[in-house]
């Protein structure tokens, strides 16, 4: 028998995670509330926190219901490839043009729960990871929904997402810009991961830390080229060897893509 939890804590990233709190109650809730804020704080340095105090104040002028900060610096994971990621119920606010690239998500309430009950992975993400700095009950529906229903995202998205992006992918390889080459094979690996992730009841955290994830399902070629994606500078002949990577791992059902390697990249004693 499950206890429910009636004390906010971060989820854990496995499917079922958000049932063992009992979301619906206003003291959890507030006490998430509490805890996202101070989460937000602690995971911003002087600078972002000023943007996300804009974004707020804007957000609440324009009459939103909840306004989520979410992405990697929701998780302390910023990297060079950060931006700084906001989730708003409600109109896209005025921020101006601040000296971070700054992405806003918008959607109103009843896209938000559309795309929450369609299994929109941004969307599951706000509500189980973002810190969500204000809520008019809009986040607290949907997390209750997704409790209470066992929500998930949807994994088939992802791959077909990844399968999509390939060929246009390989035409940027094939044009000799490492720079666009570069974000275009990190997008490709990291929805890659999602998928599995998804498909096997993991929760994606933020990119930086797909390539630990993944890797803890078996998954090594493909959280070598994600890590090195995320961190270091490959050239065009590795970049074109993670297109490969993808083309082989998405032309597999899920459970056997798990524990799949790129021929080339196996070692083999003499």
């Amino acid at each position: 028998m499950t206890t429910v939890t009636r004390k906010w804590k971060q989820p854990a990233p496995v499917r079922g995670a958000l049932s063992e709190m009992d979301v619906a109650d206003a003291g959890v809730w507030t006490d998430r509330l509490r805890f996202d804020r101070a989460r937000a704080a602690r995971n911003q340095p002087s600078e972002l926190a000023a943007i996300t105090a804009t974004v707020e104040a804007r957000s609440r002028d324009a009459g939103a219901h909840a306004l989520i900060l979410s992405g990697s610096t929701a998780r302390a994971r910023r990297t060079r490839v950060s931006d700084l990621d906001y989730h708003v119920i409600g109109g896209r606010p005025e921020i101006g043009h601040p000296a971070e690239d700054v992405d806003l998500y918008c959607d109103d309430a009843k896209s938000f729960m559309a795309k929450l009950r369609s299994g929109d992975d941004l969307v599951h993400w706000s509500v189980w990871y973002g810190c969500i700095l204000f809520d008019d009950g809009v986040v607290q529906s949907a997390a209750t929904h997704v409790a209470s229903h066992d929500g998930w995202p949807d994994a088939t998205r992802k791959v077909r997402q990844a399968q999509s992006a390939l060929s246009f992918t390989e035409r940027i390889v094939d044009s000799g810009d490492r720079g666009a080459a570069l974000e275009q094979v990190r997008g490709v690996l990291s929805l890659t991961a999602r998928w599995l992730l998804l498909a096997h009841d993991v929760f994606p955290l933020s990119r930086d830390e797909l390539s630990d994830q993944v890797l803890d399902l078996g998954c090594s070629d493909l959280a070598a080229a994600l890590h090195r994606s995320m961190h270091c500078e490959p050239e065009l002949d590795e970049l074109a060897t993670g297109v490969r990577l993808v083309k082989h791992l998405t032309s597999l059902p899920a459970a056997r893509a798990r524990r799949a390697r790129l021929p080339s990249l196996t070692t083999t004693a003499d």
